[in-house]
């Protein structure tokens, strides 16, 4: 609705361009008012005034002829209704100036920190996620990959109720499932003319895969799920030959092929946030360092000053702290009494 006003708006505009161009000879914007005094001037409301210069910050280049005429028409128009909805705002809203003054600061300062925060991630981020570590990170975040359903991988195919060639086509679904390879299937549905569903590339819901079959819905197909080998399910006029390759039940956790999309946009998150948080800690360091920061708490005034310990230098720590436990002690030489010898 409202990308249907705009256009609207639009054609007005340009209806009202092309009368002025074609009998009025007036200025750029087509403005005979009092704020012609000052040919700067676009459009004033309640003493705010909008400039030429405004505007043209603000368009967008290439615009030409009626394009242009027609931009600035609608920017003019939108400045003018939200200087009016300012001051109806002011004068309806309970809010005081200074609670709208701290929402706006608030507003630019999240602002500001959010494109900081994208400054440093574009300068460091590593958008490259190879095969082990999308590995590592599904074994150890399995149990967060568990299903909500039903998954399988099988295949469809759908043949006339005439068909006779049935023995050949199901040692084809047989090898398919054995095999993993679908050519002899896919050729022999291509020679006979037959519909191929195949859903061995990827796993699908069950749902979906019911959705190739003759199936109602006040039937259940559970017990499909749990038989092995060619099945066959018929309507009026076909006969549907299937054989489910694989299966995930609901609970067990899904196949990595299900999930990879979603481990690369964790992934990806993390390393985010790793590269905003270590910027933070460096911040907070270097203020802290040079006098900037004073804190009345010395715990936290301690904690923003920490430095962590690098992965490196903790392996080093802790390989020194291993050999100090294994060397003996060296201490003074025991002295031997000779009469006691």
């Amino acid at each position: 609705m409202y990308l249907c006003k705009l256009i609207m708006r639009k054609k007005i505009f340009i209806a009202i361009y092309a009368l002025a161009m074609m009998g009025m000879g007036c200025s750029d914007y087509g403005a005979t008012t009092a704020v012609d005094v000052d040919e700067n001037v676009v459009a004033t409301v309640d003493g705010y005034v909008l400039m030429r210069d405004d505007i043209g910050r603000d368009m967008p280049q290439g615009l030409t002829g009626v394009d242009s005429v027609t931009f600035a028409r609608m920017y003019v128009d939108n400045w003018v209704l939200n200087r009016l909805k300012m001051v109806r705002a002011e004068e309806v809203l309970s809010s005081s100036e200074e609670d709208i003054e701290r929402l706006v600061e608030g507003y630019r300062q999240s602002l500001m920190i959010r494109q900081l925060d994208q400054y440093y991630i574009d300068n460091a981020i590593d958008v490259d996620i190879t095969d082990k570590q999308l590995a590592s990170y599904y074994r150890a975040h399995s149990a967060s990959f568990k299903l909500d359903h039903d998954k399988v991988r099988a295949v469809v195919v759908k043949t006339p109720r005439t068909f006779r060639n049935v023995n050949t086509l199901t040692t084809a679904l047989k090898a398919a499932a054995n095999k993993g390879v679908i050519e002899e299937v896919a050729a022999l549905a291509e020679k006979h003319n037959l519909q191929l569903s195949n859903l061995m590339d990827e796993w699908v819901s069950y749902s979906d895969f019911l959705s190739h079959l003759p199936t109602e819905r006040s039937q259940s197909y559970s017990s499909l799920i749990t038989k092995s080998g060619v099945q066959t399910m018929t309507s009026d006029d076909a006969t549907f030959y299937f054989i489910i390759v694989d299966v995930v039940r609901k609970g067990e956790v899904a196949p990595m092929e299900c999930v990879e999309e979603d481990i690369r946009r964790r992934l990806y998150a993390e390393r985010r946030a790793d590269i905003v948080e270590r910027y933070e800690d460096d911040l907070r360091r270097e203020a802290v360092a040079s006098g900037r920061v004073t804190v009345i708490d010395s715990v936290l005034m301690m904690s923003m000053s920490y430095v962590p310990e690098s992965p490196i230098e903790a392996v080093v720590r802790d390989a020194e702290d291993i050999v100090e436990d294994d060397v003996p002690s060296v201490g003074a030489p025991e002295v031997v009494n000779e009469e006691e010898k």
